[in-house]
This record gives C-alpha cells, structure tokens and sequence, in this order.
C-alpha cells in the first residue's frame, strides 16, 4: 500500500479529506443561497419521491428573479446533506442518473428519496 492509501495513521482519510473539502466549499458558497437551496429541495420533496439534484437546480430557475446566487455551485452536496439532516430526504441507494446539466457532462448524480412527499389523491 501507499502512504495514500489510508494506511499511515497519521495521514487523514479519504472520508476525513473529502468532509473537508465539502466544509470548505460550503464556507466559501453565499449562505443566501445555501438556504433557498434548501427551500428548493424542500418543494422538490414535496412533489417528487425521487429526485436529483437536477431537479433542485430546475425549481431554482423556476423562481423568479431576484433570488440569491453563488460562485460556488459546488455548495449542492452540502445543501443536500442539509436537507437529509432536516429529515427532507435520504439517499435512495440505488444506482446515480447521469445529470441532464451541461456543464457536468452527463455525470451520475445521486438519487433522493423525498421523506415529506405529498402525494395526490
């Protein structure tokens, strides 16, 4: 093994580097945004089982103007592990969806199971 292969005890791991770096992430992105992102997916849950964090990023364009905006897009795994410990949703565990967002070239995205779906009757 490696030295980054986890087994030196001094060096932190793989899960402990990329909390790290999703903590980094959400410090730097607009906590505006942060919190309507959570309001986002609080709507998504509401009238999708499942969903992706594309569909959050639909009902944000669906909103009207103005509405807070962020430099670092990449704050939607935090707003996402947000929204799992305010009991929205939880991962769905089940294989990701490739994103219909341009810019991510098609890849997987995780998929939520909503835990506040109101379904019609």
């Amino acid at each position: 093994m490696s030295k980054d292969d986890g087994d030196n005890k001094n060096h932190p791991t793989a899960d402990d580097v990329k909390k790290a770096a999703m903590q980094q992430v959400e410090d730097n992105a607009n906590e505006a945004w942060i919190d309507f992102m959570v309001d986002c997916v609080w709507d998504v849950c509401r009238s999708k089982l499942y969903f992706t964090a594309d569909d959050v990023f639909d009902r944000y364009e669906e909103m009207p103007d103005p509405k807070p905006t962020t430099h670092e897009p990449r704050a939607m795994g935090p707003v996402m592990n947000r929204a799992a410990k305010e009991g929205l949703c939880i991962k769905a565990n089940v294989p990701g969806l490739p994103s219909r967002r341009r810019s991510l070239h098609a890849s997987p995205r995780t998929v939520w199971k909503s835990q506040i779906f109101e379904a019609e009757v």
